[in-house]
């Protein structure tokens, strides 16, 4: 069934402001190596960030948007709840490194869960898996990788226009408006690398190509609160590719710590020597702690752990994987897109998880089917 002219303005127009606040490279520090080698000097760090771009001129965009106009009331119902979404990112933006923004991420967000923290000490508490030096990855290697995955999931999909970028300023590994940018400065042990792929480009950039095929474009850039499914599923299919180690569960667990302890108002060193006091490494707590302190502090870390367990839940309730992928929807939306899918307002999209179709993730699914908890992964045995 083809969308209203109507309808199809209104979601041209969230897609439009959506496009226009990339959060993630927004709230994200660009001098952490400086920070860094500060903190560990004895100094407090000074986090610094990208210019940002004309809040006024974006929320005077967004207020040209009416989310009661669409006809279809499913895509109205999704209009309304991603206007809220993106007021909150413009709040977010606007109250930068100030400590109101860790009100609006906890909006945003949603609060660091004493059912997620329970989850994420239990983690903390299981023994770790010894494993044995691994070949470690520099960015240029791994960007090579990562063009190499693309141009399989191109072979399939001649439209896919991602690209990979090595950035000087982006820390780490990210997916923005569906490509992908590797931090010069960047790491990977070698065995963490193939999960890695699956969880950037065969999930985030994979569900910006099948949104971005859809009649409705808000699938691209996300439907209001499609962060905690889209890191889930990034993280499942590091499990489903080759199995979530001990060491990978623990820092999403760390996260979620960091992000309760940020919560709970303390120092950014307070909290560095709270997660080093509970089994991780200083450098590692120090970019833990930083993710939830940036940008004047963040919940966000703790929906990774959150999600999966939520993931975990609608898989054993027999939710098809498949599903999920057809562009960056959230766990509230999964019904209505549904409902979508079976008017045929929306399609399953062009692209499919390659690693899906692995007679070893196959088996993954299989056994979170039939039971295995989030907890039972790091690298162990069913």
């Amino acid at each position: 069934m083809p969308v209203s002219e109507q309808d199809l303005k209104v979601d041209r127009q969230l897609a439009e402001v959506a496009g226009q606040l990339p959060l993630l490279s927004l709230m994200t520090p660009i001098n952490v190596p400086e920070a860094r080698k500060a903190f560990f000097a004895g100094d407090d760090p000074v986090f610094m960030y990208r210019d940002l771009p004309d809040l006024d001129a974006i929320a005077a965009l967004l207020d040209q948007v009416d989310p009661t106009a669409p006809a279809d009331a499913t895509v109205a119902h999704l209009a309304e709840a991603l206007v809220k979404e993106l007021r909150l990112r413009l709040e977010l933006l606007r109250n930068r490194n100030t400590d109101q923004a860790l009100f609006v991420a906890v909006e945003l967000f949603g609060h660091v869960e004493d059912k997620t923290v329970t989850v994420a000490e239990a983690i903390l508490r299981e023994p770790i898996d010894p494993t044995p030096p691994d070949r470690v990855m520099g960015a240029e290697e791994f960007a090579v990788a990562a063009g190499a995955e693309i141009a399989r999931y191109r072979e399939v999909y001649p439209e896919l226009t991602a690209k990979v970028h090595l950035s000087d300023s982006r820390p780490g590994v990210l997916v923005e408006a569906g490509n992908l940018y590797v931090g010069k400065g960047t790491r990977i042990a070698a065995a963490h690398a193939p999960g890695l792929l699956a969880h950037e480009v065969g999930t985030h950039i994979l569900t910006f190509a099948n949104g971005q095929s859809q009649p409705l474009q808000m699938l691209s850039f996300g439907l209001a609160g499609y962060d905690e499914l889209q890191e889930a599923l990034g993280v499942l299919a590091e499990h489903l590719i080759s199995g979530l180690s001990s060491a990978r569960l623990r820092t999403l667990a760390f996260r979620v710590i960091a992000a309760h302890l940020r919560s709970r108002g303390i120092s950014f060193r307070e909290a560095h020597e709270e997660l080093v006091a509970i089994g991780s490494p200083r450098p590692e707590a120090f970019t833990t702690v930083m993710r939830a302190f940036r940008g004047g502090g963040s919940t966000k870390d703790a929906i990774y752990l959150r999600g999966l367990v939520r993931l975990f839940e609608h898989v054993q309730a027999g939710l098809d994987l498949e599903s999920l992928y057809l562009g960056k929807v959230s766990f509230e939306a999964v019904p209505l897109v549904a409902e979508l899918m079976t008017r045929g307002v929306l399609t399953s999209g062009p692209l499919k998880p390659r690693f899906l179709d692995e007679v070893d993730a196959q088996k993954r699914v299989q056994e979170i089917r039939n039971g295995r908890a989030v907890i039972d992964l790091g690298g162990r045995a069913a």
